[in-house]
């Protein structure tokens, strides 16, 4: 896998600073270039434009009219805030960065600058206190649709293993797998493979393969086997196993996209959705 090229969301969420810190670092190992995405919500542009739009103060209670030159304003701040973050963390690792300001819906500019890259990051958590204690609505469309690799970040501010990577048998695990031992080979960190499959005797008999196959490749990796009843907890066995860091297939033929949801919203590291072209 080589990844020349990834797309970082950046926005006003808590956890978009620690997932540029922890991007532009793993573009330096990489010796990838990134590219820093802000997106001007059209909806919340449109929604400001409302006659009847308001917000409530948080200390005073008093309600006010939104002022969508304000909207704009607090966006070309926020942009350019985000802009010299990721100035000042590439020239710290000695990355090339670019930035662009995209003006439309937050999910469809993402998956443009995904097809248009190798890899996208972004933050789990979204601005809403709720978003922040699990799933950001714009990380559950991603991860839903995404047709690439997607790295999904809380808040730690560095990539560190150990990695835990999903294997179902398919195609789309040999692509997680691949994905995870050969970051595992760049952080000289160790990889450990959870096989899942129907029955424990078919889980066994894809750990086999998979060590067997690691092996023969040179990579140190770890077989665990495990059923589909085990894998609704696949977070708390990533845990269990010592991974700081977990790699899943997307569009799995064996895990439900709730599955694969789960693990993005419960593992407390990074998670990377790793996914081919369509």
């Amino acid at each position: 896998m080589r990844i020349r090229r990834i797309a970082i969301a950046v926005d006003a969420s808590p956890t978009s600073v620690a997932a540029l810190e922890a991007t532009v670092e793993l573009a330096a190992i990489w010796d990838a270039e990134v590219l820093g995405i802000f997106v001007e919500d059209v909806n919340l542009i449109k929604a400001a434009s409302l006659p009847f739009a308001g917000e409530v103060g948080s200390h005073s209670g008093a309600f006010r009219r939104i002022d969508p030159d304000n909207v704009r304003r607090q966006f070309q701040s926020q942009a350019a805030r985000a802009r010299e973050s990721l100035t000042s963390a590439a020239l710290r690792r000695r990355v090339t960065a670019s930035f662009r300001v995209a003006r439309g819906r937050v999910n469809e500019e993402l998956l443009v600058a995904l097809s248009q890259s190798d890899l996208l990051s972004l933050g789990k958590g979204g601005k809403t206190l709720a978003a922040r204690l699990g799933l950001g609505s714009t990380a559950r469309a991603i991860a839903a649709s995404a047709s690439g690799h997607v790295l999904f970040l809380s808040h730690v501010s560095q990539v560190t293993g150990p990695i835990a990577v999903v294997h179902d048998g398919s195609p789309a695990g040999e692509l997680a797998l691949a994905v995870a031992s050969d970051l595992g080979h760049r952080l000289n960190t160790p990889v450990t493979a959870l096989c899942v499959a129907g029955t424990s005797t078919d889980a066994d008999e894809l750990a086999a393969r998979v060590g067997s196959a690691a092996r023969e490749t040179g990579y140190d990796i770890r077989c665990r086997h495990c059923t589909l009843t085990d894998a609704r907890d696949l977070a708390r066995l990533a845990r269990f196993n010592g991974a700081n860091m977990v790699v899943i297939p997307a569009h799995s033929a064996v895990l439900s996209d709730r599955v694969v949801e789960g693990v993005v919203k419960d593992f407390f590291g990074p998670v990377l959705l790793a996914a081919g072209p369509n």
